[in-house]
């Protein structure tokens, strides 16, 4: 499966009465049946409904356009006035929508039981991990998130967002209602979360990861960045779901004064109900209660230690899981595409990191500073029109924890790449503490990182990890800094010239 069609194709509904939909939620202009129900304009076909999202800039283009593609009725989220002659359902909030939408797919009883996962960092390796951990005891589970639509290792679906429309986790909510899932695991976003992408799904568990600086810029700042990830751990809390939330957040613990299930770093203590520590690299112990539990052969890295310490709190207080079950679930876990991703060819050690925030660089670096016998090695840039604030706290991380940067172009989008690169070196005390590069070519910066590497180096290229593309003036191109890095490895290799590369 690979295009959004196929779902939409799964979720096909029997057409009914609008007013059916719509009773003790809202009244209608006219009754009227339903064949469907798109939120995209251009996907209505004759007899469906246009489901009109807040957000639109210009409603009234919008339903003209799903008038003419036959819109049998229009459904506008929001009090603004709407000028249409098709038959009208107006909602005030997404809860309402997120409810006509549960009568709409029959999921008001369903048994799938919907884990939410929020935080700076950690979301899409933790809802990895839980949607393996359980499929590999017999549980079936599905996760959506920044990778997709993933129901098996190797089957993802591309969605777009990170959270997907409130129709499309709908569409997703049913068709795992009807092929028998247990558990859907999803990554919630702070967009999503502000835009109501998750409303009308009842969670059994709400995840608080990690807290740090992204999207800021979307959010007003940090307070409300915060507060906004906050608010759907206890608009959950509030409705039934397990919260559960990382103790070694100071400005988590501010936020959340509720019954929260806690875990965090440290074995012994009473303030946690699952402490965890790493002894060795690949390995985690854990503590909850009385009982400590070893977990062996996970991925490399202590946020990955810290993610299988979340993975196990989920397990514990929101699914039931025993103790004993712990190891046989997360023993042999592997870490999702794009997560310190070694591309192991020869004896060079390359790792690839979705690493894009000062929270998950420095954690990423002090990971493989562990596994460098000499120099550790880092290429990374910052993401055009997102955060500048992070781009100077990125440059002074990156000169402190590693002994050769290399800075280079991230998804410059709309902005100057050499700007961006400047706000980045503004952060690193003079005079450097590291060799400092500059390459804005980032195929350039990876082959000249891989030919300068000798044995007993690491080299982590940070801030791209799984992603498919480098976005440059709006135009997405075709990018993977781990297919480069292999290419420049096996030409390093068989002492080639690593100019052939870029």
């Amino acid at each position: 499966m690979n295009d959004l069609s196929d779902l939409i194709a799964m979720s096909r509904r029997p057409a009914r009465s609008l007013a059916s939909l719509a009773d003790g939620i809202a009244t209608v202009t006219a009754d009227v049946e339903i064949a469907g129900i798109h939120d995209d304009s251009r996907s209505i076909g004759p007899g469906e409904a246009f489901l009109c999202l807040p957000r639109a800039s210009d409603p009234g283009r919008f339903l003209d356009m799903a008038r003419e593609r036959g819109a049998a009725a229009a459904i506008v989220i929001g009090n603004r006035p709407v000028d249409t002659d098709l038959p009208l359902l107006q909602l005030r909030t997404m809860d309402e929508a997120g409810r006509l939408l549960r009568r709409w797919f029959g999921t008001e009883k369903t048994t799938v039981r919907c884990l939410g996962i929020t935080g700076t960092d950690g979301k899409t390796s933790v809802t990895w991990m839980l949607r393996q951990a359980l499929n590999r005891a017999g549980r079936r589970a599905w996760s959506v998130g920044t990778l997709g639509w993933i129901r098996d290792d190797d089957d993802f679906l591309d969605i777009g967002n990170t959270t997907p429309s409130l129709l499309t986790m709908h569409r997703l909510l049913y068709a795992a209602d009807r092929q028998g899932i247990d558990v859907l695991v999803a990554e919630v976003s702070s967009h999503g979360i502000v835009q109501g992408r998750t409303a009308g799904i009842d969670m059994a568990a709400a995840v608080w990861t990690s807290l740090g600086h992204d999207h800021l810029q979307d959010h007003g700042g940090f307070d409300n960045y915060a507060n906004t990830k906050a608010g759907f751990v206890l608009d959950s809390l509030e409705r039934g779901a397990v919260a559960i939330a990382n103790s070694d957040y100071a400005e988590i613990r501010r936020r959340l004064d509720a019954d929260i299930r806690w875990y965090g770093h440290g074995l012994y203590r009473s303030d946690v109900a699952l402490g965890w520590e790493q002894e060795l690299p690949g390995m985690v112990r854990l503590k909850c209660g009385d009982q400590e539990i070893l977990i062996e052969d996970i991925p490399f890295g202590d946020f990955h230690a810290e993610n299988v310490a979340c993975v196990a709190a989920v397990l514990l207080h929101a699914l039931d899981v025993p103790a004993t079950g712990l190891p046989s679930m997360l023993g042999g876990i592997s870490a999702p595409p794009g997560r310190m991703q070694a591309v192991n060819i020869g004896r060079w050690q390359v790792f690839v990191d979705y690493a894009h925030t000062p929270e998950a660089l420095e954690k990423c670096l002090q990971s493989a500073r562990k596994m460098t016998r000499k120099r550790l090695c880092v290429v990374f840039g910052c993401g055009g029109e997102r955060d500048r604030e992070k781009r100077p706290q990125m440059g002074e991380i990156a000169v402190r924890l590693a002994d050769v940067v290399w800075i280079t172009s991230d998804n410059p989008r709309d902005e100057r790449p050499e700007v961006i690169a400047s706000e980045i070196e503004n952060g690193m005390p003079k005079p450097y503490t590291a060799e400092v590069h500059l390459q804005l070519d980032r195929r350039r910066a990876i082959a000249d990182a891989i030919a300068q590497l000798e044995a007993g180096d690491a080299l982590v290229i940070a801030g791209k990890g799984h992603e498919s593309y480098m976005e440059i003036a709006g135009k997405r191109t075709p990018w993977s800094d781990a297919d480069i890095a292999a290419q420049c490895l096996h030409a390093k290799n068989g002492d080639e010239d690593l100019r052939a590369c870029a």
